[in-house]
């Protein structure tokens, strides 16, 4: 049992307590669906009209075989989540994650007790959730709307007693939100990117480095595994977008070169609440184009990034002038006015070329494991409605002509890294 309290408001709100109760479950067997039921005092889930109130989940397989899994960020509580929830239960996923930005209990998104509170949001997230969660892990990491300042001073005592998360990270006490684990031929790691975006800077520098020392080794390890074909990583500050927050210079100077020195496969994002997905980067432009429909290879190409921030929340743009192009409705490929978050706290421009990918809508991810000879990945972006909006495929060895890529054009016109200038952008908010 773990329990919450909220003090007061006056005139905002009463003081809250909120109880959450955790059981583990030991030496489970792999490939196995078992069934569960909780009840309490009066309420036996046993009992012929409580039936249906079990659930059932299912284990890992012992070998890898094919797999799916689900992915979003910024849900939030409302329709747009109920919608997207109901879909995301028909792909049956192995598991699902989180980008952050879980529930906006916290509406501000700052990390300071002045932001404006609501714990009960909590309460409507988890009836919201249980009808797919019963059944389908929930992994979760944190954005800046999950540090609750009431609880802690780092803002994760929220977290910290509503999930149970996997512990294998380097301080699951302080930083729960970075962890990894190995599902099938795939290995996902979780980084809490609050601890390295310039953009929202209250938790920045918090881990003293160690979480990055901490991925490097993560990363090595994962490469290093034989049984592991592909490398995820999901957090929640962009690493590559153009919307409203577009991209944070924080998490580019922290990690983005160890994803290219252990060449993670795919990289999901939340933060901005659109779904936007890139060309393969390599060396900070283009190192392979990947329409709709086409494929990657890490080894050779660079790197996938998507941020799939249309979990529910209220939605994005882009750019003034910059059109949507997705499955369907592709429209002509340019580069594209952008900027990225500085150490200052400064928007520097930039103009990109590895946007490909535009829906401002909401969505989720859905990744295809297959393991064997001819291991792949297979990307999906799905509509609220269940159109399907993005389809690529990883592929590790895959053969072709490797392109030079071409990099970002500062706010001067020149190649290179942008140095600083300022764009006129559409004004965004924590989010």
């Amino acid at each position: 049992m773990r329990s919450l309290y909220t003090p007061g408001v006056r005139g905002v709100r009463p003081a809250v307590e909120q109880y959450y109760v955790h059981a583990a479950l030991d030496d489970l067997l792999p490939g196995t669906t078992y069934y569960y039921g909780v009840g309490h005092d009066g309420f036996d889930p046993a009992a012929l009209e409580h039936r249906a109130s079990i659930a059932s989940f299912r284990t890992a397989p012992a070998r890898p075989e094919r797999f799916v899994f689900t992915a979003f960020g910024d849900q939030g509580v409302g329709r747009g989540p109920v919608a997207v929830n109901r879909l995301l239960a028909r792909e049956r996923p192995a598991f699902h994650l989180h980008a952050g930005d879980i529930c906006y209990a916290d509406g501000a998104g700052q990390g300071a007790r002045s932001d404006r509170y609501d714990p009960l949001a909590w309460d409507a997230f988890w009836r919201q959730s249980e009808p797919v969660a019963r059944s389908t892990p929930w992994l979760a990491t944190t954005g800046n709307h999950d540090m609750e300042a009431w609880y802690s001073p780092d803002g994760y005592g929220g977290l910290l007693a509503r999930f149970s998360l996997p512990d294998s990270g380097f301080a699951p006490r302080t930083t729960p939100g970075a962890y990894s684990f190995v599902y099938g031929n795939v290995g996902v790691v979780a980084l809490d990117a609050n601890d390295v975006s310039y953009e929202i800077p209250a938790n920045l520098g918090r881990t003293g480095g160690r979480q990055t020392a901490w991925l490097r080794r993560t990363l090595g390890a994962l490469r290093a595994a034989d049984e592991v074909d592909f490398v995820v990583v999901f957090f929640h500050h962009c690493v590559h977008s153009t919307s409203t927050h577009a991209s944070d210079g924080g998490v580019r100077d922290a990690w983005l070169p160890l994803f290219e020195e252990h060449q993670v496969d795919l990289v999901i994002n939340g933060h901005n609440h659109v779904y936007e997905r890139t060309d393969a980067v390599r060396d900070g432009g283009v190192g392979r184009p990947v329409p709709v429909g086409g494929s990657a290879d890490p080894a050779r190409d660079g790197t996938v990034y998507v941020t799939a921030g249309g979990g529910g929340r209220a939605l994005y743009g882009f750019q003034a002038g910059v059109a949507e192009s997705y499955e369907g409705h592709v429209t002509r490929h340019r580069e594209i006015d952008s900027f990225r978050w500085t150490r200052s706290g400064e928007r520097a421009a930039e103009t990109v070329e590895w946007s490909r990918v535009r829906y401002r809508g909401f969505s989720f991810l859905t990744v295809e494991a297959v393991a064997g000879p001819s291991p792949r990945l297979t990307v999906s972006a799905r509509a609220a409605d269940g159109a399907r909006i993005d389809r690529f495929e990883v592929r590790r060895g895959a053969r072709g002509p490797v392109r030079a890529p071409r990099r970002i054009l500062d706010g001067r016109g020149s190649r290179g890294a942008a140095p600083g200038g300022r764009l006129p952008v559409q004004e965004g908010r924590a989010g």
